[in-house]
């Protein structure tokens, strides 16, 4: 594939939304996203934006590549847009662990191989044993686990008061629950829980935190700070999701003359309309800002950490704003299940809930400021 630049993947990802948004619907009720899509975006080169460069990979700058591609590519389907940027956020990862399992994951089967997390194991254990650590159990929400190769076992390290390292388990090694995912929103994502049963080497974990793998690349990417940088991957679709609803509504109401005359929704659209491109603007400056110090190799203070994760979480507020207010003005019409503005509140309310929600970062960033205990909540 070559060089390719961030705004030819943005060019990429915009001529697609057509077509996402003819899917949109059936990606929601086939509960993942469809093997027409990955493929789509893997020709389109999407999935190597973080694999590292001696894989074939293009190391493109971490912030601004989910938020302009998230930009674009939720505009035409929200769960295609979360497991675009959950997913390819995930090379990004194991950029930092050590080459040894970097080479099985790519060394064969190359740059476009597919990796995923679970990090929230319902009744899963991970164990030191001799020689490395034993996973066993059931982890919960896996988005894009159909698609894998790949998945990034984490979580607390039994009889430990410690993270267990990142632990790469290949497919072999796992089973997807295809009956667990049933919700209101983001439905597509296909987010599903997963048994595993392995044995990953020591050579392949190094303690959480330990970045082996970061000086085999002269990209900053593998350096930054995973918290609060890895919440741009569950934030940043909020911006594509909250863009269509505006360009939809629009849309709508154009095709009944009468009610674009209405003062109250052009009120309604203007306001909205302004949220969504403050949320793209703040996203985007502190996107610069993490490519501007991270390429700098500069040390990123507390204060500067803590308003990234504010902003995270207010840029996903006004996104969130913007298509409620829509919703409540659209009309009748707007209560059917495959309108695309009643599907875009039930997926931006869901996506509200992860770690781009409001209260938790604000909350953070203000226990921060008046020096009050209890540290961060994820």
């Amino acid at each position: 594939m070559g060089t390719v630049t961030l705004e030819e993947l943005v060019k990429r990802a915009d001529a697609m939304v057509p077509v996402l948004q003819e899917r949109a619907a059936d990606t929601e009720r086939q509960g993942r996203v469809g093997e027409e899509t990955i493929a789509d975006f893997t020709a389109a080169g999407f999935f190597r934006a973080f694999v590292p460069k001696r894989y074939g990979g293009l190391e493109l700058d971490y912030g601004l590549t989910q938020v302009e591609l998230c930009n674009q590519v939720g505009r035409g389907c929200a769960s295609s847009g979360w497991v675009l940027s959950v997913v390819a956020c995930h090379p990004w990862l194991l950029g930092m662990l050590p080459d040894s399992i970097q080479r099985k994951v790519w060394g064969d089967t190359g740059p476009d191989t597919l990796l995923t997390t679970a990090v929230s194991p319902a009744d899963g254990k991970i164990r030191r044993v001799a020689g490395g650590y034993e996973l066993k159990g059931r982890w919960q929400f896996s988005s894009g686990v159909d698609s894998a190769a790949w998945i990034m076992f984490g979580g607390p390290l039994e009889a430990e008061k410690t993270r267990a390292p990142w632990l790469t388990v290949p497919k072999s090694c796992w089973q997807i629950d295809h009956d667990s995912w049933h919700p209101a929103g983001l439905r597509g994502t296909g987010s599903k829980d997963v048994y595993v049963e392995a044995f990953v080497a020591e050579e392949d974990a190094p303690p959480f935190g330990q970045r082996p793998g970061a000086h085999l690349s002269n990209s900053y990417i593998y350096n930054l700070p995973f918290v609060p940088l890895f919440y741009y991957n569950v934030a940043c679709p909020a911006l594509g999701v909250a863009r269509g609803a505006v360009e939809e509504y629009q849309r709508q109401i154009l095709l009944r003359p009468h009610r674009a005359a209405s003062a109250g929704r052009q009120m309604r659209y203007a306001e909205s309309s302004a949220e969504v491109d403050a949320a793209y603007a703040l996203l985007k400056a502190d996107a610069i800002e993490i490519r501007d110090l991270g390429s700098a190799g500069a040390e990123i203070g507390e204060a500067t950490s803590m308003r990234w994760e504010r902003n995270i979480g207010y840029a996903t507020l006004l996104c969130v704003n913007a298509v409620s207010r829509l919703q409540s003005t659209i009309g009748a019409h707007g209560i059917d299940y495959d309108n695309p503005i009643h599907r875009a509140g039930r997926d931006i309310q869901a996506i509200a809930t992860h770690a781009g929600n409001w209260d938790t970062r604000a909350g953070n960033y203000a226990r921060w400021a008046f020096g009050l205990e209890g540290g961060r909540e994820f």
